[in-house]
């Protein structure tokens, strides 16, 4: 995929592989800015941060310190109904969910992709962080409390740095699956809210597919998830091992 992003139509279509060519970057320019799929990749961003780091976390990591530490009627049953959300495949809430954002008015916009994002994710911030908060001793959150925290101060104010690899990593994931996603954001959108994901379908033309482009759009949506993987692999490891080991 890197060697055909720097190649010339007819290396690319050559029968036999060429390994030694003379590379171009013309294939970025024509993408980019001829056909300005730039701001694909800034609604990429948008959508994986507003969806997956604030929606998701913002929402989720309540909930699951609620079902950490609250022990009400019907509680796993609910925890487990927050898991089946993400036991269907996407397909099968594709169309539901198409016949819904055209209703209230939002298909073809960005907001539809956030919201669709969110909803496939915070079961899995959900499940995470409420083990991730079970680790954490219950004394803690009364210690808080008896010096004048109330439960929510304690939750935000001592619990969640405590379990901040937890989120860290819980955020991570979110992103990676937010930015990775086709098939909802290439069923909502067909314009002005389209991810970089659902540009690439666009280079396949009546003439052919135009395979450097297509090549350079999947290096630039593809490196910033392994660049940002490996620059926060430790605190990944860290939050995904958080409490694993009981002393």
């Amino acid at each position: 995929m890197v060697l055909a992003s720097f190649k010339n139509r007819v290396d690319l279509l050559s029968s036999v592989p060429k390994w030694i060519f003379s590379p171009t970057l013309a294939n970025y320019p024509a993408v980019f800015i001829d056909k300005e799929y730039w701001p694909l990749a800034i609604n990429s961003v948008l959508i994986s941060v507003v969806s997956s780091t604030i929606l998701c976390i913002v929402i989720g990591a309540p909930a699951a310190y609620g079902f950490a530490r609250s022990d009400f009627p019907g509680r796993e049953d609910l925890f487990f109904f927050f898991l089946t959300t993400r036991m269907a495949p996407p397909i099968s809430i594709a169309v539901p969910l198409f016949l819904f954002f055209t209703s209230l008015g939002l298909i073809d916009t960005i907001y539809a992709v956030v919201i669709a994002h969110t909803s496939f994710n915070l079961s899995l911030v959900v499940w995470m962080m409420r083990g991730f908060f079970a680790e954490i001793p219950r004394e803690i959150d009364e210690a808080a409390m008896m010096d004048g925290r109330s439960r929510l101060g304690a939750f935000f104010f001592v619990v969640a740095p405590l379990a901040a690899p937890g989120i860290g990593a819980t955020a991570v994931l979110c992103f990676i699956l937010s930015w990775n996603e086709f098939l909802y954001a290439f069923i909502l959108v067909a314009f002005d809210g389209r991810p970089l994901t659902v540009g690439i379908p666009g280079l396949v033309t009546p003439h052919g597919t135009l395979w450097g482009q297509v090549a350079a759009v999947a290096i630039v949506a593809t490196l910033p998830i392994v660049l940002f993987t490996f620059l926060v692999q430790k605190q990944l490891v860290r939050g995904l091992t958080f409490g694993a080991v009981k002393g």
